[in-house]
C-alpha cells in the first residue's frame, strides 16, 4: 500500500509541474535563466497549454558567448526570440511527423516543421528535436539542438541582402526567376560571388546574355521542399531543371555536405518559403556543359 501511495504521489507531482518546472528538473539552466530575464516565467507557468521547443545547453554554446551576451542586454528582443520557441496547444512527437507543417509561435511568426523519413528526424525551423515528449501540467517540452531564429524574408529577399551573393542575385534577376523564389517551399544551393568568379568573367557575362541557358543552370540549384541539413543523406536530388540529377553527399545528420562536389560552406539559412545553403562552386548540369563551354563572350 505504501508503495502505491508513493507512486501516485510521484505521478501527481509530475502532473503539477509546469513547462518551466520541467526545464528546471532537466537542468536546462541557460534557458531557464533567459526565461526569467525576459520576464516570461509567470506566463509560461500559466494555464497554457504550451508546446515548448527548448534549446539545449549545447545549443546555447553553439550560439556563441557574444551573441548570447547581446541577447541578455536586450530583454525585449530576447523575449521575442524565446516566444518564437513556444506554440499554443500540445503537439507531441506524433503530431510533428507532418512534413512542411506550419505552426504559429507566440511571437506571431511561423515555425516550419519538417519530418525526414529517411532518418526519422523531426526539425523545427531546421533545429532537430533531440528529446521529445516531456509532459507538464500545462503542456509539453521538446529539446532541440539549435536556438531558432525567425526567418527575415523569402529566399529572394535574403539574396537581396546578402553581400556574398550579389552575382547570384544579378543572375536570378537576369533569368526572370526573382518572383519564383518568393514561392515554394524550395531549397536553394546558393553559390557565392567567389564561386561565380571561378567561372571567369567572360563566361559570366556570356551567361547573363543567354537567358534560357542561365535559367536552366539556376534551376539546377533549386529543389522542391525544405531540406535542412538534419534531413540530408547521400543520394540523388531532383531539381527544378528536369533533365539532370544532383549528387548529394552528406555525413549522418548533415554535418558535412557537398553537392556535385561543391562544398556547403554555410548551412540552414531559413527563409519564409524554404532554406538556403551556401556553396563554393556553381553547379553545372551535365547535359548543359557543352553549351556552356561553347559560350562566346
Amino acid at each position: 500500500m505504501a508503495k502505491i501511495l508513493i507512486f501516485f504521489a510521484c505521478v501527481a507531482g509530475a502532473l503539477s509541474a509546469t513547462v518551466v518546472d520541467v526545464l528546471k528538473a532537466r537542468r536546462e539552466a541557460t534557458l531557464v535563466s533567459l526565461i526569467q530575464l525576459a520576464g516570461l516565467e509567470t506566463a509560461l507557468s500559466g494555464e497554457g497549454p504550451f508546446t515548448v521547443f527548448a534549446p539545449s545547453e549545447t545549443a546555447f554554446r553553439r550560439l556563441g558567448s557574444s551573441t548570447l551576451a547581446a541577447l541578455k542586454s536586450d530583454p525585449t528582443k530576447l523575449a521575442e526570440i524565446l516566444k518564437y520557441h513556444v506554440v499554443s496547444g500540445i503537439y507531441d512527437s506524433s503530431n510533428l511527423t507532418v512534413n512542411e507543417m506550419m505552426l504559429d509561435s507566440l511571437s506571431q511568426q511561423k515555425i516550419r516543421v519538417n519530418y525526414y523519413m529517411y532518418n526519422k528526424h523531426i526539425a523545427v525551423e531546421g533545429a532537430r528535436v533531440i528529446g521529445a515528449n516531456y509532459r507538464a501540467s500545462n503542456g509539453i517540452v521538446h529539446i532541440v539542438d539549435k536556438v531558432m531564429m525567425a526567418p527575415t524574408g523569402t529566399i529572394a529577399d535574403i539574396l537581396s541582402t546578402n553581400s556574398d551573393l550579389t552575382t547570384l542575385k544579378a543572375a536570378v534577376d537576369a533569368a526572370g526567376l526573382t518572383s519564383a523564389l518568393t514561392e515554394g517551399p524550395y531549397t536553394l544551393f546558393a553559390p557565392t560571388d567567389a564561386a561565380f568568379a571561378l567561372l571567369g568573367n567572360d563566361t559570366i557575362q556570356a551567361l547573363l546574355g543567354e537567358t534560357d541557358l542561365l535559367q536552366s543552370i539556376l534551376l539546377y540549384h533549386v529543389i522542391h521542399g525544405t531540406l535542412y541539413s538534419t534531413g540530408m543523406h547521400s543520394g540523388a536530388l531532383h531539381t527544378l531543371e528536369d533533365v539532370d540529377r544532383e549528387r548529394l553527399t552528406a555525413s549522418f545528420g548533415g554535418y558535412q555536405v557537398s553537392v556535385d562536389g561543391a562544398r556547403v560552406t554555410q548551412k540552414d539559412i531559413s527563409a519564409t518559403n524554404g532554406v538556403i545553403h551556401v556553396i563554393n562552386h556553381v553547379l553545372l548540369p551535365s547535359s548543359l556543359k557543352s553549351a556552356i563551354a561553347n559560350l562566346k563572350p
